[in-house]
Parts: structure tokens; C-alpha cells; sequence
């Protein structure tokens, strides 16, 4: 028999006052589908001090769901410590991250749920329409931290900033990056572990409010200073 699976799924939300609502209720709408094969489930969301009525909504959501959780930052930290924190916070065997902004339609799950029965530790999406939605500054940014990992750790982590589905202790497992590059040092570290790492292709839809800010120039220089200073913990410690 399969060892039962409680599933976590975590998002970080700043500013989604727009899309959190919708968000929110088509994955319970997803997750109720897999409730044969769950034991347990539950939506966590961290506000990451939105200056809209984010915190407000999911708060209301949350009263008429026990199952639907708010964290929040008091001030606001970042993608990196977002997710950080929510990693940390999840009560599940299993976790699904993934974010609050419209962008990632909830049927990834029902398709990555797939994969992972299947024995995978860890299934990651990858974007198949990046370049129909990012600029060109942000499809450069991409395929350069999808590049790195590849040439300087042997790893393909393929899409490391997009949505993943696996065991907890693949995303609660200690990392030496601050950044979101962090993501990638994950599957990095999972592929060393010997952990079985899939792929599938996902929906990716353009953002209908705000801002995306995940490749940011500060975020795109932290993300390069981890790498490096990831090559250098990888030969100190035969990662």
C-alpha cells in the first residue's frame, strides 16, 4: 500500500488582491478531485505585507474553510523568504508550491499529482510558452539560470522558478542560498540525493494584474552570487 499523502499547497502572495480569490478556490476546486487518493490536504497562503485587501480576503476564505490557512509578514521579505517560510510552516508529508497570481491554472496539480504517483519524488512544470509571455531581458534571465546549474553542477533543473509538486523533505532540506536561486539548489541537491526528479509540461498563462518581480536585478544578482557560492560549498563538501 502507498503511505498516505497529506498535501500542502503553499503560495506567496503580495499584492493579488485581483486574482487571490479565484486562485484560491479553483485549487480547492482541483484538490477535492484527488480526495481518494489523499489523506489530508490544506491551502496555505503568506502575505508578504501587500498594501491591498490580499490578507483580508484569504482571512474571510479561511473562516468559511479551516482547511485554507494566512500567514503574513509583517514587512515584506521577498520571494525567497516567502516560500522559505511557507516550506516551514506546511503540516503536510507532500508539498505543492506554487503562486497567487493567476498565472498557473490549477490543473497542473491534477496533472503533476499523476506523475508523482507514479514513484517520482519530485515533479517539477515546465513552462512550455515562456517566450510568447516574457519580454526578452526576462527569457535571457531564464535560460541563464537554467543554463548555470547544467554547466557547473551537471544538473538539469530546467525550469527551477516554476510550479513543484513533491516530498517535503525535498523542500525543507537546508540550503545555503538567500535568493531564489535557492529554488534551484533544491533540485540540485535532490538530484545528488538520489531522489527521482520528473518533469512534465504545464500551463503558463499571461499576468492579467501587477507586476512580476521575480527577475528583478537584485534578485538576478543574489541568484548568481548563490551559484557560485553553491560551486564552492559543492567542492568544500563533494555535494
Amino acid at each position: 500500500m502507498k503511505p498516505p499523502i497529506f498535501l500542502s499547497i503553499v503560495m506567496p502572495a503580495y499584492n493579488e488582491q485581483p486574482d487571490i480569490e479565484a486562485v484560491i478556490r479553483e485549487h480547492v476546486e482541483a484538490v477535492t478531485k484527488l480526495a481518494d487518493s489523499l489523506d489530508d490536504w490544506e491551502i496555505v497562503c503568506l502575505d508578504d505585507a501587500s498594501q491591498d485587501g490580499t490578507a483580508t480576503i484569504v482571512e474571510q476564505l479561511s473562516r468559511h474553510n479551516k482547511k485554507i490557512r494566512l500567514l503574513r509578514h509583517i514587512q515584506n521579505k521577498g520571494i525567497y523568504q516567502s516560500f522559505t517560510d511557507l516550506y516551514l510552516d506546511a503540516c503536510g508529508t507532500h508539498i505543492y508550491a506554487t503562486g497567487s497570481d493567476g498565472q498557473w491554472p490549477a490543473s497542473n496539480l491534477l496533472k503533476m499529482f499523476g506523475v508523482l504517483q507514479t514513484g517520482a519524488d519530485l515533479v517539477i512544470g515546465v513552462r512550455q510558452n515562456r517566450s510568447a509571455i516574457y519580454s526578452l531581458r526576462r527569457r535571457i534571465v531564464s535560460q541563464a539560470s537554467n543554463l548555470l546549474p547544467k554547466m557547473l553542477f551537471g544538473v538539469a533543473t530546467r525550469d527551477a522558478g516554476s510550479v513543484k509538486l513533491g516530498a517535503r523533505e525535498v523542500f525543507t532540506c537546508d540550503v545555503i542560498s538567500r535568493s531564489p536561486f535557492a529554488e534551484a539548489e533544491r533540485i540540485i541537491r535532490a538530484h545528488k540525493r538520489g531522489y527521482r526528479v520528473e518533469f512534465v509540461p504545464i500551463n503558463f498563462l499571461p499576468r492579467t494584474h501587477g507586476k512580476a518581480k521575480g527577475a528583478t536585478l537584485r534578485n538576478v544578482i543574489a541568484s548568481l552570487r548563490d551559484c557560485f557560492r553553491l560551486v564552492g560549498d559543492n567542492r568544500a563538501r563533494g555535494l
